[in-house]
């Protein structure tokens, strides 16, 4: 007979990724092997079904960070599902929403977007991380910004509201938050020079909103002003700190927004109020010069434009993008830092408007197709890292803008792991 005092084993959770479009893809997934689990993305990808509302999408860290990668600039992940790309803004009609993809991690900070298929043991974990380049793009954004999103939140974010009693259920946040670890520091530059009307993250599996007034022209120094509690105030590195030194800082001329609602929500569970919230938000006011976003489909909903400002930064600093060669795995050499100059992306800015905007063609077009194996079609055995996919939404984005497709992965190529020549890995 067993033994009664026998311990209840700990039950297995799955962790179920976005983006999963076949088995091959769960490999390219940052969990262990025994965690992974196909999910219903697939059948959204394969048009067995469709998304019933618009879903704006951006990455985490439990996703198919191939598929991801591939639609570096942003796309359509399945009908009706738009990812936001590594960084992106974007309108919704009267909105303009900025996402930025990932977690941030100090070491992978400054490095080049130098993963690529089949990803080892470190790539697997690092092809997710933020980098630079893509937060001082965001940077470079001008003007009101109405939606922010991020995965992890913005350091120091949750002293804006409860924290206390988010310490005390959470002992580990305030761990973290005495060794200057607890969210991500990019994420709180964007939130300190964007500013706007609202901030949604997730990654910490709790839920918590805070309500932050920006007084000050970075989120560091307006934290270093609320009245928080001196055990508090001794506790964390912020407050032993000087006044920070911003190399971009924000001021009240090119902001509408002088307070910023924070919500993140927990991950799906059994209790849909953690991780599910509706928001009705305001209809913001907007120049005539913006009315190029305000088209309407035949049942009266707006279309998800690109935003000029963001098309002009991107074509501006596609030159200095760095990526591995899908081949050699090297990383070409860092072209001289800060010759994107603002004169530069103001140039970037009248081409598009006068070879896009002018031309009617700001709307994204909905050119999804399923160009990797469905999982019906999917023959692997589901122990290899699959080939890189050429994605014809990446290269019609680059003719767009009339820039280099650095994406670019001939059919060759893609196939080069093909006929038993796959990689395997066991982690």
């Amino acid at each position: 007979m067993e033994s009664s005092n026998r311990p209840t084993p700990k039950p297995r959770i799955a962790v179920v990724g976005c983006a999963v479009r076949n088995d091959s893809d769960l490999n390219c997934m940052s969990v262990p092997r025994r965690y992974r689990q196909l999910g219903d993305f697939h059948k959204y990808y394969s048009k067995q079904t469709r998304a019933p509302v618009l879903t704006i999408v951006i990455g985490g860290n439990h996703e198919a960070s191939n598929y991801l990668f591939e639609l570096y600039h942003g796309g359509w992940l399945a009908p009706n599902i738009f990812y936001m790309g590594a960084a992106g803004v974007i309108r919704y009609g009267p909105w303009r929403i900025a996402g930025l993809s990932g977690i941030y991690s100090r070491p992978d900070y400054r490095s080049p977007h130098h993963e690529r298929l089949p990803y080892d043991r470190d790539g697997i974990k690092s092809v997710y991380h933020v980098r630079e380049y893509d937060v001082e793009k965001l940077l470079r954004v001008t003007g009101h910004v109405d939606i922010g999103l991020t995965h992890d939140w913005p350091a120091w974010v949750e002293l804006c509201g409860e924290y206390e009693s988010l310490y005390a259920a959470k002992p580990h946040f305030l761990a973290s938050a005495k060794i200057d670890n607890l969210g991500s520091k990019p994420a709180s530059r964007l939130l300190g020079y964007l500013q706007p009307s609202y901030w949604f993250s997730g990654h910490m599996h709790v839920k918590f909103s805070a309500t932050i007034n920006h007084i000050e022209s970075t989120f560091e120094d307006t934290v270093r002003l609320l009245p928080v509690s001196e055990s508090i105030r001794t506790a964390l590195p912020l407050f032993k700190k000087n006044a920070s030194k911003s190399v971009v800082e924000n001021t009240s001329e090119t902001k509408q927004n002088n307070v910023t609602e924070f919500l993140a929500l927990s991950k799906a569970g059994h209790h849909p109020s953690t991780y599910m919230e509706l928001l009705e938000l305001e209809l913001p006011e907007r120049s005539e010069e913006e009315q190029a976003y305000f088209s309407r489909d035949e049942i009266g909903k707006y279309h998800l434009s690109y935003d000029e400002e963001w098309l002009a930064i991107t074509r501006a600093y596609n030159d200095t993008l760095r990526l591995a060669d899908p081949n050699t795995l090297i990383v070409p050499p860092a072209k001289k830092r800060g010759i994107v100059s603002p004169a530069a992306i103001a140039r970037h800015r009248t081409w598009v408007r006068d070879n896009i905007s002018k031309k009617g063609l700001l709307r994204i077009p909905e050119d999804f197709t399923a160009h990797a194996p469905t999982q019906s079609a999917n023959t692997t055995d589901g122990q290899e890292q699959p080939p890189e996919f050429p994605n014809k939404q990446t290269s019609n984005f680059a003719e767009l803008l009339e820039m280099e497709d650095k994406f670019a992965v001939s059919i060759e190529d893609s196939h080069q792991y093909d006929n038993g020549g796959g990689i395997e890995f066991g982690w």
